[in-house]
Formats: structure tokens, C-alpha cells, sequence
């Protein structure tokens, strides 16, 4: 801090703000120091009582990647749905741990994972779920990008249509392309966007395939923050209430990056904690390198 003669002499006061490193440890007090390198007796000294602070701390919520022995795809105990992981013998350590929440139970779940930790498997799992044990039942896909579903399309509909395959229609519905009434009534699976099936859920009760969904999917669920929150927020109000009107259960699944704020968006969501899955961005069955270069600009 430069401090002008001026003001030492006209005894303005003067603000310094700087940044005190907090230790969380067994040290009662801190003592600040603040001197001066051309001004003697400017030196002065303040102890806190770190007992008086309240510090808030930021509790993160993160589930321990347990020591499984990885689940093989035998696990599954159906032909056809091992046949679409011929690629690979074992599920991921990520995968196994959230494989009987997935595939065994209906319950809401809520997964935040690293990229690159198998989502979409995950995801494939709750499908497989819905076409083993209620195959009239429909599965809606929400894509938060018009990519993220034209990826999803083309590799479901190479995977999962045809019968040397598991025979069911994946659908695309979005704004660039809008199917008719027969072929949203005979498909299995509807990829979309949020705008778009908030739009279409609205007159639920005159579309019968809207009430027939049996398994809703959320890419990316941690965009509440952002400018489609309240979209994602109403879709899921409405598909709570669509339920309690039809009694019947509707299942929700979110997809998501690590939550830093999990706790409060599996509340919002209806997951208990059993089925809410929070694994810290280190854990990667993809190893990754971060490596940070510094470029000499100023960031305003």
C-alpha cells in the first residue's frame, strides 16, 4: 500500500484491506501484525480471539468411492441388454457402486461424477430398468444442448432399434424436428430439450403419451443456476404433480458434475439420501491431467 506524505501529515485515515489465510486447527488466538518499511513507530499489532468468530464453513456432502469388485456385465442377466456392452467385460468402479440403485430399484436418483465417469451408461441403466419391468412404460431423455441430443440419437438409435437389437423407436423432439401424434404414441424413447417438453407436458391431460412416461432422464442437472433453471424446475413440479393426479410413479434421474450444493438440489429433486450419489471431481476412472499456464493480461 502507498501512502502519500500528504495524508500522514493531514492525519487522513487510511484503509487497508488485505487477505488473512484461516487455519481450522487448535490455535485460540491470531495475532496481525501490520508494519511499515519507511515510517517508524507506524507498526501496529492486534491479536482475535479466534473463539469469537463465527467462520462459516462450507459443508460439501461427497460419497466415498468404495472398493467393490467391479460388477461384469453377466450382471445384468439378460442376452440383450449384455450385448450392448460387448465393448468392455466390467462395469466402472463408479457404475458398479450405483448399479442396484439403478437397475433394481425405482427410486429417484441423483448422480454427480467427473466427466468421463460413465453417465451415460448410468443413465442407459435406469432404461434398461423401465423396458425390463414396465415395457409400455416411456422414457424421456432431457438434453440441455441440441448436440448433446443429436449424440444421444445417433448412438441409441444404432444401439437400441432394430430387431438384432432390442427393437425400440428412439424419438427426437425438439425444435428442429416435431414427429407426429402416431409416432410419439408408438415410441420408446423421446430425446429433447427442456423448452421443448415443458411446452409439450403442458396439455398433458389431452396427450396420452405424456402421461404414460414412466422414466424421466436430466442431463446436466446442475443448470438450475443458469438461465434454464426455472424450465427444469417447472418440468420437474409438473411431472410430480402429472404423477399424483395419474397415480403412477414416475421416476426421476439426474445426471450431473460433482454438486457442491448436492444436498439441496436431491431435496429439490425428491431423492433420499440412499440414492444420492456425490463423488468428489478426483475420482475418475479416466485419469486426467490439469495443468494451468498464467498469460500476462488484466482481468477486469
Amino acid at each position: 500500500v502507498v501512502i502519500s506524505e500528504k495524508a500522514i501529515f493531514d492525519g487522513e485515515p487510511v484503509s487497508v484491506s488485505f487477505f488473512i489465510p484461516y487455519r481450522d486447527d487448535n490455535n485460540k488466538n491470531y495475532r496481525i501484525i501490520v508494519d511499515s518499511d519507511r515510517w517508524i513507530g507506524s507498526r501496529y499489532e492486534s491479536i482475535i480471539e479466534m473463539d469469537a468468530l463465527g467462520i462459516k464453513q462450507e459443508h460439501l456432502e461427497y460419497t466415498k468411492l468404495l472398493d467393490l469388485q467391479p460388477l461384469p456385465r453377466e450382471a445384468l442377466n439378460n442376452k440383450g441388454f449384455e450385448k450392448l456392452y460387448s465393448r468392455f467385460p466390467y462395469f466402472n468402479p463408479v457404475q458398479t457402486q450405483v448399479f442396484h440403485a439403478l437397475y433394481h430399484t425405482d427410486h429417484n436418483v441423483l448422480i454427480g461424477a467427473p466427466t468421463g465417469s460413465g453417465k451415460t451408461i448410468m443413465a442407459e441403466l435406469a432404461i434398461l430398468r423401465i423396458f425390463n419391468a414396465y415395457s409400455d412404460k416411456k422414457v424421456i431423455y432431457i438434453a440441455p444442448l441440441k448436440a448433446i441430443a443429436k449424440e444421444r440419437i445417433k448412438d441409441w438409435k444404432e444401439r437400441l432399434e432394430g430387431e438384432q437389437n432390442l427393437n425400440k423407436k428412439v424419438l427426437e423432439l425438439t425444435g428442429d424436428f416435431t414427429p407426429d401424434l402416431e409416432a410419439l404414441k408408438k415410441s420408446d424413447i423421446l430425446i429433447t430439450t427442456p423448452e421443448k417438453w415443458d411446452g409439450i407436458s403442458r396439455n398433458w391431460q389431452n396427450r396420452s403419451y405424456v402421461q404414460n412416461v414412466g422414466l424421466i432422464i436430466m442431463d446436466e442437472i446442475h443448470l438450475p443456476g443458469q438461465d434454464r433453471g426455472p424450465v427444469l424446475e417447472v418440468i420437474v413440479s409438473r411431472m410430480n404433480y402429472i404423477a399424483q393426479q395419474t397415480s403412477a410413479a414416475i421416476r426421476m434421474v439426474g445426471l450431473s458434475t460433482a454438486l457442491a450444493n448436492g444436498v439441496d438440489v436431491a431435496s429439490w429433486f425428491g431423492v433420499k439420501p440412499q440414492y444420492f450419489f456425490n463423488f468428489k471431481p478426483q475420482v475418475r476412472p479416466c485419469p486426467i491431467e490439469i495443468h494451468f499456464e498464467g498469460f500476462s493480461e488484466k482481468h477486469y
